[in-house]
């Protein structure tokens, strides 16, 4: 279908990303790199697939690991961020949401942080509207 084609231009485009030497990506970016791609893999399954993939990872090993991984789905992620909505108003600080990327599980890096800040187009408040926001997270893979 054309929704299989999106999606495997898609993971070949976040792949290109990462492959910065042109051999492939580094096994300990497994991970990163499959969550830059939509995918939700547990740390166990990390782990294993590294292992598994050798290093560095092809284009071609890649892929086929990403096609088995599950999809974030859009619903799931706004539930986890509305945990942090407070008043119940669908936005959330700004500095809370940058606290809680850079702190929980393995944390998000400054470099990646700092691009989720600019896309989260917070108002004069410095408060994120949590819709909007995981709508650009998933849209754009950042």
């Amino acid at each position: 279908t054309d929704c299989g084609v999106v999606v495997a231009m898609s993971v070949k485009q976040v792949f290109d990303l990462f492959n910065t030497d042109g051999v492939g990506i580094p096994a300990k970016d497994l991970g990163t790199v499959l969550r830059a791609a939509g995918k939700a893999p547990s740390e166990a399954d990390i782990q294993e697939l590294a292992a598994a993939a050798g290093d560095p990872i092809t284009e071609d090993k890649f892929t086929a690991i990403a096609k088995d991984q599950p999809e974030l789905v859009e619903a799931e992620v706004l539930q986890a961020f509305e945990v942090f909505d407070q008043n119940g108003n669908g936005f959330m600080p700004l500095k809370e949401l940058c606290d809680v990327l850079k702190n929980l599980g393995e944390g998000v890096p400054d470099q990646i942080l700092d691009q989720l800040k600019s896309v989260a187009e917070p108002d004069e408040e410095d408060q994120v509207n949590i819709r909007h926001f995981v709508d650009i997270l998933l849209k754009t893979g950042v």
